[in-house]
């Protein structure tokens, strides 16, 4: 019984290895996304659902149920501060059929391979392999290779970052639950966005907050009022002070940005404005309408992103030059191509997105 359990979840292993190698290789094909990948999972979940009926559980799925409302009218209301943006898909019957065979499917697959391989190893790395090569299976790499320093930057953070925290939340709740967890929570994120057709608007920066917050928030719920009988007075308080601390601090520094969200960042690639900030620094901007002389000012030219002084406003013109630098700017600058005045700076913080970008233009 034990050799055919463990040469059942070597399969799954197998598939999953498949899947996320081909992933990588043809994530933007049409003929992947459209007919092979849907059909893959369909066929995975007839031949699983043949298996175990039982696809569904209902263990914790009202408390499931309840938590997922509540973070989506939060999500939905906030609407009503950032404003409102047109979904850019179709809403027609065929196409939001066709859209969520490719959105459902794949779901509920991934999860019930997750599950079943994490609660049959006990072996940490084995866990960690097993959630690392589904985070690997979500990322589009040719978004990577394709991206500028400036765009990397925003996809790493709105997208990557809260691909791996959510995928460690994933595999915390399959550990400690059943695979109706995250399929629920994962619905609920995914599918809304090829139904309604009209969503709240979010920059960047916001998006990847409200995601990164929404994943520690989830851990803690689950975790101390979930999967718990016992009132909390009953578990380890040194445990609960931790986790309390972390979601306090890791909330109000989200918040506090989400509450400045016309504050944004930039990694810097070089040493032009020395000493006001170096490369490797980043800097933190502010969306500003009036520019003055000696503000350091962040614009974009021929699809770069440069954070110079200005040192003189001509006409409708601004002159720059880098603090470091001999000689002035040759370009002249417009309104239109400034994203806003520099703040403050941060030192270091920005080399990982430098070493990422310049690994990635290295391979390419």
């Amino acid at each position: 019984m034990f050799k055919r359990k463990n040469l059942k979840n070597k399969k799954l292993f197998f598939i999953l290895l498949i899947y996320t190698i081909s992933h990588i290789f043809l994530y933007n094909n049409g003929f992947y996304i459209n007919y092979f990948n849907p059909l893959f999972w369909l066929i995975f979940l007839i031949f699983f659902y043949y298996q175990d009926k039982n696809v569904l559980r209902k263990k914790y799925f009202n408390q499931t149920l309840i938590i997922v409302l509540i973070f989506f009218i939060f999500y939905y209301t906030s609407g009503f501060i950032f404003g409102f943006s047109k979904s850019l898909y179709d809403h027609s019957l065929i196409n939001i059929l066709e859209n969520l065979s490719k959105v459902i499917l794949p779901i509920f697959g991934m999860e019930i391979i997750r599950y079943k391989l994490i609660k049959s190893n006990e072996t940490l790395l084995f866990r960690a392999l097993i959630t690392f090569l589904i985070i690997i299976s979500e990322i589009n790499f040719k978004a990577l290779l394709l991206s500028h320093n400036i765009i990397l930057f925003q996809y790493i953070v709105s997208i990557i970052i809260p691909i791996i925290a959510q995928n460690i939340l994933f595999s915390y709740l399959s550990l400690n639950s059943h695979y109706n967890i995250p399929i629920i929570i994962k619905l609920f994120n995914e599918v809304p966005i090829y139904l309604l057709r009209f969503i709240p608007y979010s920059n960047w920066f916001i998006q990847g907050s409200f995601s990164l917050i929404k994943s520690a928030i989830y851990y803690y719920l689950f975790k101390y009022f979930v999967f718990h009988i016992k009132p909390i007075r009953y578990f380890k308080k040194s445990s609960i002070i931790i986790d309390t601390i972390t979601l306090i601090i890791s909330s109000l520094l989200i918040i506090f940005m989400l509450g400045l969200f016309k504050y944004q960042p930039i990694s810097i690639l070089s040493n032009s404005m020395s000493p006001t900030f170096k490369r490797g620094d980043v800097v933190i901007y502010e969306k500003k309408e009036n520019i003055s002389p000696k503000d350091i000012i962040v614009f974009e030219y021929n699809n770069q992103i440069i954070v110079h002084r200005v040192v003189s406003i001509n006409d409708s013109f601004y002159i720059t030059k880098g603090d470091a630098n001999n000689t002035i700017d040759y370009m002249k600058i417009k309104k239109d191509d400034i994203k806003g005045v520099y703040k403050f700076s941060i030192k270091y913080l920005g080399y990982p997105s430098i070493w990422l970008n310049e690994f990635l233009n290295k391979e390419n």
